[in-house]
């Protein structure tokens, strides 16, 4: 019997649904056609994350001022990336230039 448990773990682990990469967001709450573009492309995705690990190292790193003004320029670089859509080749080349603006901070 102990012999059998290995293999029926196996089998009900493999039932369970296979988590999707995320994007730093729950993807299963994106509302615009951009976060649902990002968390559907695996390169964007990955863009996704490496952007809100910067941002969020750069918040804990800066002092209140210029963390209030970072947090104003993601807030205002959102409305440019969703400006995007679905559009692929556009939000690659908003996160490209994100990544490139907090390596300037």
């Amino acid at each position: 019997m102990s012999s059998r448990l290995p293999l029926t773990l196996l089998f009900y682990a493999a039932l369970l649904p296979i988590t999707a990469h995320t994007a730093s967001y729950d993807c299963t709450r994106a509302t615009t056609a951009a976060e649902i573009a990002v968390c559907d492309n695996p390169g964007l995705n990955r863009m996704d994350e490496d952007l809100a690990v910067q941002y969020r190292s750069l918040l804990n790193q800066l002092p209140p001022r210029r963390a209030d003004a970072l947090r104003d320029d993601q807030r205002s670089w959102l409305v440019a990336r969703n400006s995007c859509g679905a559009d692929v080749r556009c939000l690659r080349a908003r996160y490209e230039e994100r990544i490139a603006r907090l390596n300037e901070y």
